[in-house]
């Protein structure tokens, strides 16, 4: 291998010679060198020579003979396409026929040129250092239009957003790989469907609306959330934004970039769901103590009334005229206390007797009655889980809340129905206690009324347990049952929810905490035997004058001897000269019982009975109020060894308290 240095600049072009004989190759260049040509050359005349040359010397042009002796023209031709196909090969000869000149030409030689013509060998050079530079610049073209491709895929494929190209008819041309962990479908696998069949039939409106817009004037942008079909069947919220590139040349697609947002929708459903049911809270909380403070009132005015009533109608004959309008009147009252009952369930005032239960024998005892309330057109099943667990709670107001659900249950069967109560152990874990704010995780005990009636939508079961609200028709309904039920779960420690459709029946569920104690059985209130008159000496402290004196008339018409004071002051002042009276030897000077009332003011009943307990020792204590009082009542319970009466109360209800404690043993 020969090499042949020229005074030339680096950047002349290299011209690779594949030449057998020197003299010939000498022509060659001594040729170009006379039109003005400047290059650097070598020679070579084998395969060998000509696979190192191409490398180590990295020619812009070959130049080869047709025959060598080793070697050929057209295996130079290959070697040069397989080694460095970019780099033109021209064909210099002696002698070429048509025929083997035409087949370089097929082959992918540039050009020929005969030996006794090397004239053309200067113009078909230049040609060739053209062609070359038209390829590079291309390949650089090419090679830079790849790197700006494969920078769009990187940016755009590992994006979290999904970019969607669609046609000008809605077909989709592309899509990037985020759309396989957001609609999991596969890349490539929509590719020429219609994008509006995966939108929900009720979104797909407003989708072809937004298609619409894009095709105007402009390249605004188009923003909207809808429902596109998962590849598992479900359906996924998006938030959309699309833009019209179709007029673009290197676009040409309306672009469509959306991300999934059903998590975020589903976390700001939950969000206000919870944020209701702490404004429904509230609210039931402010109304019960509303409820509370109208029954406290009402409680005191009706004492008076069924008290004063009592007392005429024992003293009208049977056959007197106005006996009836008394019955009536009495009647009214009682009515009337019923309601301020219920009210006071609702806003949890009542005074319960709680013991350790077990709710299938609360559901057995109250069967029968259920059977006769809710009739015989509607069906009555019990489901009760045999290894039910205990709940303590008061057995009476447990019976009031199933008798109170099933007729509500009934009514919202008219034409008949099924009326199912179930019973079962139930965990409440973190995540039910995360969608009901109210609700501690734990274990609970469950008892269920459902039936197959009417079914409310959710405005109606919004309001459900507030007091006098009804949907019934005017005479049909106070509107307390259900919110009674509400109270006396709430005050027991439990929950109550309503599951509901129109149509389609209720379910209200009610969870009570479940506790591991052995089970008491449920005993019914026994009634004071014998008479209940008496001689004892009562001292009754209320504040309000006509329950005060209506009190004091029930009690002495019944025998006993009377002390009247209109505060805990009066009280202890009266105290203070009975035991003066003691002190004198004189009778009289004994407190057998205090009947106050709780809520007072300046001073309460409790620390009344406290301060007057020191100068009578053997005083026993009857508390009554309009509602329950934290002094003598903590969650609903009272105190160990306290007596209490509930306003309002008649005469023989009175009679029988003041008789029951004045007979029970000391210490109780």
């Amino acid at each position: 291998m020969e090499s042949e240095e020229d005074l030339v600049s680096s950047a002349s072009p290299r011209l690779l010679l594949v030449e057998d004989l020197v003299a010939d190759a000498e022509l060659i260049v001594a040729a170009l060198r006379r039109a003005g040509l400047a290059f650097t050359s070598e020679r070579v005349q084998s395969d060998g020579e000509l696979r190192h040359a191409l490398h180590a010397f990295a020619p812009d042009v070959v130049l080869s003979d047709h025959s060598l002796p080793q070697f050929t023209g057209r295996a130079a031709l290959q070697v040069v396409q397989s080694e460095r196909p970019q780099t033109p090969v021209i064909i210099v000869t002696g002698t070429l026929d048509e025929e083997t000149a035409a087949e370089y030409i097929k082959s992918g030689a540039v050009d020929y040129v005969l030996k006794d013509r090397l004239f053309r060998l200067a113009g078909a050079v230049e040609r060739a250092l053209a062609l070359r530079k038209a390829l590079e610049d291309a390949a650089r073209s090419e090679e830079s239009r790849a790197r700006s491709e494969q920078r769009f895929r990187k940016l755009v494929e590992y994006s979290s957003d999904v970019i969607t190209l669609l046609d000008g008819a809605g077909k989709i041309v592309y899509s990037t790989q985020a759309q396989k962990p957001t609609l999991g479908y596969d890349q490539g696998e929509l590719v020429g469907q219609d994008v509006f069949d995966l939108v929900h039939p009720a979104d797909r409106e407003r989708a072809q609306a937004l298609f619409l817009s894009l095709q105007g004037p402009g390249t605004t942008v188009a923003r909207d959330a809808i429902r596109v079909r998962h590849k598992n069947g479900t359906w996924r919220d998006l938030e959309i934004a699309a833009v019209n590139h179709l007029d673009d040349p290197i676009v040409e697609a309306i672009v469509v970039t959306y991300h999934d947002v059903t998590d975020r929708k589903r976390a700001e459903a939950a969000f206000r769901d919870l944020e209701e049911q702490h404004r429904q809270a509230q609210k039931m909380e402010a109304i019960g103590r509303l409820a509370s403070g109208v029954a406290h009132d009402f409680n005191n005015l009706l004492t008076a009334i069924l008290g004063s009533t009592d007392l005429l109608l024992e003293d009208l004959p049977a056959d007197h005229p106005g006996r009836p309008e008394a019955e009536e009147t009495r009647k009214a009252g009682l009515r009337a206390a019923d309601l301020t009952r219920q009210l006071l369930a609702f806003s949890r005032q009542q005074v319960l007797a709680p013991q350790v239960l077990d709710l299938n024998e609360v559901v057995t005892n109250v069967d029968k009655m259920l059977r006769r309330v809710i009739g015989e057109d509607i069906e009555l099943r019990t489901v009760q889980a045999p290894d039910i667990g205990a709940v303590r709670a008061d057995p009476g107001q447990v019976e009031q809340v199933l008798l109170n659900l099933a007729v509500n249950a009934r009514d919202a069967m008219p034409r008949g129905g099924r009326l199912t109560i179930e019973t079962a152990n139930v965990d409440l874990d973190a995540t039910y206690a995360a969608k009901h704010t109210v609700v501690a995780p734990g274990r609970y005990v469950m008892f269920a009324v459902s039936d197959t009636g009417t079914g409310m939508d959710p405005e109606t079961q919004a309001r459900l347990f507030e007091p006098f609200f009804t949907t019934k028709e005017k005479g049909k309904g106070t509107g307390l049952g259900l919110a009674t039920v509400y109270g006396i779960v709430k005050q027991s420690g439990g929950y109550i929810w309503v599951y509901s459709e129109p149509g389609r029946g209720t379910s209200m569920k009610v969870h009570l905490p479940r506790v591991d104690a052995p089970t008491e059985p449920i005993s019914s209130p026994q009634r004071p035997s014998g008479t209940l008159r008496g001689s004892e000496t009562i001292l009754i402290v209320e504040d309000q004058e006509e329950v005060r004196k209506v009190t004091c008339r029930m009690v002495e018409a019944r025998g006993y001897r009377v002390l009247v004071a209109g505060s805990g002051a009066d009280a202890l002042r009266l105290s203070r000269e009975l035991e003066a009276l003691r002190v004198a030897g004189q009778p009289g000077g004994q407190i057998d019982l205090l009947l106050t009332d709780v809520v007072m003011p300046g001073m309460s009943g409790r620390e009344t009975a406290l301060l007057l307990g020191a100068a009578h020792p053997n005083m026993k204590v009857l508390f009554v109020s309009g509602y329950t009082d934290e002094s003598i009542v903590h969650h609903g319970i009272l105190e160990p060894g306290i007596a209490f009466l509930q306003k309002p109360f008649t005469a023989e209800t009175l009679a029988q308290k003041v008789r029951e404690v004045l007979d029970a043993p000391r210490g109780r």
